[in-house]
C-alpha cells in the first residue's frame, strides 16, 4: 500500500468544509503513456500494472479521508486496442471512432479494478465549452461537489467521439484537468508524465540536464526540448503540462509533475518529498480572493488570443484598474468580444482576461491609431451612465436596468450624479471618454504571474486592504447587487 502523508493545503475553502470533511481534493491525470504499454512482440496492451498501483494510490487517500477526481485520456488509444488497429489514426472521423469504441472499455477496465478496492466510480465526459458557459460550468461543479460527498470517484474525460474541434488539439485533458482543480478549489493536480522531473533541458537528448524539485513561478522558466510526445497513441507533451501548471497554480492549487509508472510518487509529494516529483508551488492570486468563483471561471476558459500591453497598462492591472485601449500595443489570435485572451507583457504573460472587443476590431483600432486616424472603431458599448450611476446608487443602477431609462429613483442626470459622486467621494479617473476606452473591466482580469501578484500585494499593503480598489464593471455590479439582495 502506497505510504501517503500530508501537506498543509494553500487554503482550505469554507465551502468544502462540510463536503470534504476536513479532507483534501486532489486532481490526478493520467495520459495514454500511462495507461498502454507494449508486450514482448512490440503490440500495445493495457498497463494493468500502472493501473492497478494508480487505484492503490487512490484507495489509500481515500483511507485517509482525502478525495480524488480522476482526469482520464485513453480512449481513442483502447480504442485503438479493442479494433486491432496498429497505429492511431490521422483523420478526425477515425480518431472520433476510436474515442467511441474505447471508452466503454476504459471505464469496464475502472470499474472492475476500483470494484476490487471497494470504491465506486462515475463518469463525466465533458467539453471545454462546458467552461465557457458559465451555468455549464456551475452544473459541472455542483455534480462533482455532490459525487464527492457520496464518496464517488469522479472520473473525468474529455467527449472525443463528439468534440471534434478538439481531437487535433495536443494537451486537452492536460488543461483540462488544471480547469477542473480550478473549479473544484482542489488541494493538489498531479500530471503524470514519462519522467520523473521536470529538468532544465531534454534529458533524453542532453546529458547534461538536471532535475528541478520546485518551481515557484512557471512564467520564469526557461526550457528547452519541451516538444509534443513522440507517443504514436498519446497527444500532448511537457509544453502543455507547464501550461496546466500554470492554470492551477494561480487558482491556489499545488501542482506536482510525477512519473506515471510510479504513481506512488504522489504520496510522497503530498508528505513534503521532494524526491516524488517536480512541485510547482500554489500562489494564490488576488483576483481569485476578490473575485472568487467569477475569478477561478476566468482562469478555467478556452485561452482565444493574447494582448500585448505597455508598462501604463500592467501598473493599472496591478493596482486594479481597467484596462485601456490606449495601453494596448499588439493583439493577436482570433478572439471576439468577452472571450479570453493572455495579457502579455515584456514578452511574458502576466494576467487572463475577459476582452471587451474582437482581435479584428483590435487590430483595425491599432492600425488606424498609428495612421492618426480619429474615431471609436472598437464597438464597444458605452456603459458611462450606468457605470456612474452604479459607482454612487447601486439601487438605482439597478432599477435603471429593469425599469426605462429613467428608472425608477427618476432619471439618474449629469447633476445628479455629479452631487452624488461629490458625497460618495468618487474619483474621475473613469470620465465618458475612458470608460468608452475600456478593453478590459478590472473585475474581470485575473493576474496570473507571480511578479505581477507581488506588486498587486505591495498596493493592497499600502492601503492596509485585502483588497485593492477594483474598478466597477457592470457584471460585477450586478454579481454584488444579487449578494447584498439574497444575504
Amino acid at each position: 500500500m502506497a505510504d501517503v502523508g500530508r501537506m498543509q493545503p494553500a487554503r482550505s475553502p469554507p465551502r468544502r468544509a462540510s463536503m470534504t470533511k476536513g479532507g483534501q481534493i486532489h486532481v490526478i491525470k493520467v495520459g495514454t503513456s500511462t495507461l498502454l504499454t507494449n508486450d514482448e512482440n512490440g503490440a500495445q496492451q493495457a498497463n494493468l500494472s500502472n493501473i492497478a498501483r494508480l487505484i492503490e494510490v487512490i484507495a489509500a487517500l481515500r483511507k485517509k479521508g482525502d478525495h480524488v477526481i480522476l482526469v482520464s485520456s485513453g480512449a481513442v488509444g483502447m480504442g485503438c486496442l479493442k479494433l486491432g488497429l496498429k497505429e492511431r489514426p490521422k483523420n478526425l472521423g477515425g480518431k472520433q471512432a476510436m474515442a467511441a469504441a474505447g471508452q466503454s472499455r476504459l471505464m469496464r477496465l475502472y470499474e472492475d479494478l476500483f470494484r476490487v478496492v471497494n470504491l465506486q466510480v462515475a463518469q463525466l465526459l465533458i467539453v471545454r465549452e462546458d467552461f465557457s458557459d458559465k451555468l455549464r460550468f456551475r452544473a459541472v461543479r455542483s455534480t462533482i461537489d455532490e459525487l464527492i460527498r457520496l464518496g464517488v470517484v469522479p472520473i473525468i474525460n474529455e467527449n472525443d467521439s463528439l468534440a471534434a474541434p478538439h481531437l487535433s488539439n495536443f494537451g486537452d485533458n492536460d488543461t483540462m484537468a488544471a480547469m477542473t482543480a480550478a473549479l473544484v478549489e482542489a488541494d493538489w493536480l498531479f500530471l503524470a508524465t514519462d519522467v520523473h522531473f521536470l529538468y532544465t533541458a531534454n534529458p533524453k537528448t542532453d546529458p547534461n540536464a538536471k532535475p528541478i524539485y520546485v518551481v515557484k513561478d512557471v512564467a520564469s522558466l526557461q526550457i528547452g526540448g519541451l516538444e509534443a510526445s513522440s507517443s504514436q497513441w498519446g497527444t500532448g507533451g511537457m509544453a502543455t503540462k507547464l501550461i496546466a501548471a500554470s492554470i492551477a497554480v494561480c487558482a491556489g492549487v499545488h501542482c506536482g509533475l510525477v512519473n506515471g509508472a510510479e504513481p506512488e510518487r504522489i504520496g510522497q509529494l503530498i508528505a513534503g518529498n521532494r524526491e516524488g516529483g517536480t512541485h510547482f508551488e500554489a500562489r494564490l492570486s488576488p483576483d481569485v480572493i476578490g473575485e472568487g468563483m467569477h475569478g477561478r471561471w476566468i482562469l478555467a476558459l478556452p485561452l482565444a488570443g493574447r494582448v500585448s500591453i505597455g508598462p501604463a497598462g500592467y501598473n493599472s492591472i496591478v493596482k486594479g484598474h481597467n484596462l485601456l485601449f490606449r495601453d494596448v500595443l499588439t493583439a493577436s489570435g482570433n478572439f471576439e468580444p468577452d472571450q479570453s485572451v493572455a495579457l502579455v507583457s515584456d514578452g511574458k504573460e502576466v494576467a487572463r482576461a475577459l476582452f471587451r472587443s474582437s482581435c479584428a476590431s483590435v487590430t483595425d483600432a491599432l492600425r488606424k491609431r498609428a495612421d492618426a486616424q480619429p474615431g471609436d472603431k472598437l464597438g464597444l458599448k458605452d456603459f458611462t451612465s450606468e457605470l456612474r450611476a452604479a459607482g454612487v446608487f447601486l439601487d438605482a443602477y439597478r432599477s435603471w436596468r429593469q425599469g426605462s431609462h429613467r428608472g425608477a429613483k427618476g432619471e439618474m442626470t449629469g447633476e445628479k450624479i455629479k452631487q452624488l459622486g461629490e458625497q460618495q467621494g468618487i474619483e474621475e479617473n473613469e470620465s465618458s471618454s475612458s470608460v468608452l476606452e475600456v478593453v478590459a473591466w478590472a473585475s474581470d482580469i485575473v493576474l496570473t504571474s507571480v511578479g505581477a501578484m507581488n506588486e498587486a500585494e505591495k498596493v493592497m499593503s499600502s492601503t492596509h486592504s485585502n483588497k485593492r480598489g477594483r474598478s466597477a464593471s457592470p457584471d460585477a455590479l450586478e454579481r454584488k447587487s444579487s449578494k447584498v439582495n439574497t444575504a
